[in-house]
């Protein structure tokens, strides 16, 4: 069975991009063996392979191990089951419960977002502080001490009876206890106990190991790898610096790009480990229809670009929407922050695109029925209005900014899209992979193997050559539908019996060594 290490945070819910996660699904769908090992406290997990529908993969937890967890499932606490002073007060906020005790706010409730408490605060009169986290099981699982200058005194971890199991000093040696708070075993680091409980589980073992790549477990990983055969699964946007030795024990490495790989050989070029490219996401011809609909759609995510480098594509877009009334942009942004502010980008560059000036009565009308719009209250007799104040209106309601994508918004954005631009120094694989399945041309800067320039698409030198780019793909059809024929032929390697392949290869390679 094959073993899939994640490198996880405990917050981290939807996992939509991460390569761990199509890959164990990738397993799961084709009943190929796999065990998700988790080396990292993960006190809700459950909620994270529920939203990531990989419930039915087989886990095991080196933490469970050590808190001496035997359940898989449990119910997770409300407010009312907490063990709290009986002259407790509540305090309820937009997300979270304030505790107050008599004057004084003695502490806060948070909630995960499935509504169970995650996580109480207690703050004492001299400020020390004690933070217990609850497992969505329905118990403590830790609780860490801070002193007045927020130092970290100790930390407890309890099994599901609470009663403490294992202690963490504030220099790091961790002690084993006894049901009666014995001390039974010491040793130097948590990673040290880790490492010793997860050579256990894996004694006797010959499976394969696909970690992701992830400096938080390249300590523990170091020895697992001298032991037993690890494939190392670099992530998308970054090439690690990690332990030479580490490396050294590594049976291969796979990156998910041409680009990655490189960085990757430039990074660490003194190893001699092999690096194979393998897309971590499977597709299949799933074309769009923009050349049947009335607009013309292009698609820019603007992935990681400097501000100065928006403002420019911005410009040059803007000029592109303005000149038609079928022309809409979709702006895929990274945060919610960076999509207000590029609403705000648009807005400006559209309102000085139809010559209207800030200090002019028709900029205080606008900036009035924007307010209602955004509101969602309608606009009274619109076509009354002046004719650049109509414009304006028109323009914006052709842009639309979206982020957190899920792959089905992924899906319907790229169908109805005629172009994809990603201008990033690291395009956005799986927006690239989803525009191939849709068929469309992609405009980047950097060379990633998947877009090959004047073939699926155009190698853009500088972002100036971006409105001639536009050009080629927009005026006619006809570089277009060579871009379609190109991108179907580069989809036999991104379909799922291709990436099973080559897994199955990985898997069986040196089995019986």
């Amino acid at each position: 069975m094959t073993v899939i290490i994640p490198a996880w945070s405990r917050s981290a819910l939807r996992l939509t991009d991460n390569p761990i996660v199509k890959l164990a699904q990738l397993f799961m769908h084709n009943q190929l063996g796999a065990e998700l090992l988790l080396l990292q406290p993960l006190p809700w997990l459950r909620y994270q392979l529920q939203a990531n529908h990989l419930t039915t993969l087989p886990w095991w937890n080196v933490f469970d191990d050590l808190q001496q967890v035997h359940q898989a499932e449990g119910l997770p606490l409300g407010l009312e089951d907490l063990d709290l002073p009986r002259d407790t007060q509540f305090v309820y906020l937009a997300d979270k419960v304030l505790l107050v005790q008599g004057q004084r706010i003695a502490g806060e409730v948070t909630f995960h977002a499935a509504g169970f408490v995650s996580q109480v605060t207690l703050t004492n009169p001299d400020g020390t502080r004690v933070i217990r986290t609850y497992d969505d099981r329905g118990f403590c699982a830790t609780q860490t001490t801070y002193d007045h200058r927020n130092n970290r005194v100790e930390t407890l971890w309890f099994n599901p009876a609470t009663l403490p199991v294992m202690r963490r000093a504030a220099d790091n040696h961790v002690d084993l206890l006894a049901a009666g708070g014995q001390v039974t075993q010491t040793y130097a680091s948590l990673e040290d106990l880790i490492i010793e409980r997860v050579q256990a589980h894996l004694a006797g073992r010959d499976d394969l190991i696909i970690s992701a790549a992830d400096p938080v477990t390249a300590d523990i990983l170091t020895p697992i790898a001298q032991q037993h055969r690890v494939a190392y699964l670099l992530a998308n946007r970054v090439a690690p610096t990690l332990p030479d030795n580490l490396f050294a024990a590594l049976e291969r490495v796979i990156a998910p790009t041409q680009q990655m790989a490189k960085k990757f050989r430039q990074v660490n070029a003194n190893l001699d480990v092999p690096v194979d490219v393998v897309s971590p996401y499977a597709t299949t011809l799933s074309l769009g229809n923009s050349t049947e609909l009335p607009e013309t759609t292009i698609v820019w995510a603007v992935n990681y670009q400097p501000l100065h480098e928006q403002a420019l594509v911005t410009r040059q877009l803007t000029d592109w929407l303005v000149k038609d009334e079928q022309h809409t942009i979709t702006i895929i942004a990274t945060s919610k922050v960076a999509a207000d502010r590029l609403v705000q980008q648009f807005r400006q560059r559209i309102i000085a695109a139809a010559d209207i000036a800030e200090d002019s009565p028709e900029y205080l009308l606008l900036q009035g029925l924007l307010i209602q719009l955004e509101n969602h209250q309608a606009l009274m007799q619109p076509d009354k209005l002046p004719a650049a104040i109509q414009t304006v209106i028109g323009s914006l309601q052709r842009v639309r900014v979206r982020y957190r994508l899920t792959d089905h918004d992924r899906q319907e954005i790229l169908g109805g899209a005629r172009l994809l631009i990603d201008l990033g120094e690291i395009p956005n694989l799986q927006l690239q992979i989803a525009a191939i399945s849709a068929g469309i041309p992609q405009i980047n800067r950097v060379a990633t193997g998947y877009v090959a320039d004047h073939e699926n698409g155009l190698i853009v030198s500088h972002l100036t050559d971006l409105p001639a780019a536009l050009d080629f793909y927009l005026a006619t059809l006809i570089h277009w539908n060579e871009s379609l024929v190109k991108s179907i032929n580069y989809l036999e390697d991104l379909a799922e019996p291709k990436l099973l392949a080559y897994w199955k290869g990985v898997i069986t390679h040196g089995e019986h060594a």
